[in-house]
């Protein structure tokens, strides 16, 4: 029970962050901002932990975005089960095969545009290359 209050709050609080930050994702062009790159992850973090409470396990990349319909509200073109491509960014989901951790990564494609990872915690951590200008 305590695990189950503990996903909801978490699933509550993301989701939270996750409702302003929707609108920006839905930007034209063909480059993926820092803001819409973050949105995504968290948004991916959030889906994981409905999964979750739905099924007692976490969901692999393609249930992440049948759910959420991240192909129609962030543009996500699936490249196999745990990769997918959104603009100039890539999409990476690992789910631990008893289901109860998962990995996620939004980074860039190419270039020194952080990168965005988190896990099950639901922490997200930003990256950059090395040999990149720090901002």
């Amino acid at each position: 029970m305590k695990t189950v209050l503990r996903s909801l709050t978490i699933l509550v609080f993301v989701s939270a962050l996750c409702i302003p930050a929707l609108s920006e994702c839905q930007e034209a062009g063909n480059t993926f901002s820092t803001k819409q790159a973050l949105a995504l992850i968290r948004v991916t973090n959030s889906t994981e932990h409905t999964i979750k409470f739905k099924t007692s396990s976490f969901g692999s990349l393609e249930e992440v975005i049948k759910l959420d319909q991240l192909d129609r509200d962030f543009g996500v073109v699936l490249n196999d089960s745990s990769s997918a491509t959104v603009k100039d960014y890539r999409l990476a989901v690992v789910v631990a095969s008893d289901g109860q951790h998962y990995q996620v990564s939004v980074r860039p494609g190419s270039g020194c545009a952080p990168g965005f990872f988190s896990n099950e915690s639901g922490v997200i951590y930003q990256g950059q290359a090395l040999g990149c200008p720090t901002p």
